[in-house]
């Protein structure tokens, strides 16, 4: 929970605040996905025409014989697939930094507190998550000084280890 300094100094409405703001980035990271992917298939016919052999290949998806059904089961493949391709919400807010970015607020302790937030619910490989650390502003001075402040950690601490086969490899290099 918060200590009584915390809901005396006001940090309280500051973390609902960027609860908030983290909530709409990621659903706005979300909603550009979807566009991105709805845009993708509509410009390729060829991908409609894989996703209805998806659905004929799987039997329990595959209902001709009821009146409706069989559409029913190509937009429950679709989605299935769309489910299934996507690599979580990090890459998903990665990719679309650019559109969310401009929820970014301006005062610092609340951009250090949105990214500690994120942070909390997501975990961010440092060689993954360039994008977001870029629409935060880490790296500069101040809001590196801001982190710290309002968090009481280093902004380092908001991103995980590097991941992916080249950060095995250099671990193992390292190592060795």
């Amino acid at each position: 929970m918060f200590s009584k300094d915390e809901v005396q100094s006001g940090a309280l409405g500051r973390v609902r605040r960027a609860r908030a703001l983290v909530y709409l980035i990621e659903q706005e990271a979300v909603r550009s996905r979807d566009r991105r992917v709805a845009l993708a298939s509509s410009a390729m016919p060829e991908t409609s025409l894989a996703l209805m052999t998806m659905v004929e290949a799987d039997p329990e998806l595959m209902r001709r014989d009821l009146p409706g059904e069989a559409d029913a089961a190509f937009v429950e493949s679709f989605r299935n697939a769309r489910r299934h391709a996507s690599n979580g919400p990090v890459r998903s807010l990665e990719a679309n930094s650019s559109h969310w970015s401009v929820l970014v607020p301006e005062n610092l302790e609340l951009r250090a507190e949105v990214l500690h937030q994120l942070a909390l619910r997501h975990e961010m490989p440092v060689n993954k998550s360039t994008s977001i650390a870029r629409a935060f502003g880490v790296g500069t001075p101040d809001f590196d000084a801001a982190y710290l402040a309002v968090t009481g950690s280093p902004v380092d601490t908001a991103f995980s280890a590097p991941t992916g086969l080249l950060a095995r490899l250099r671990s193992r290099r390292n190592a060795g």
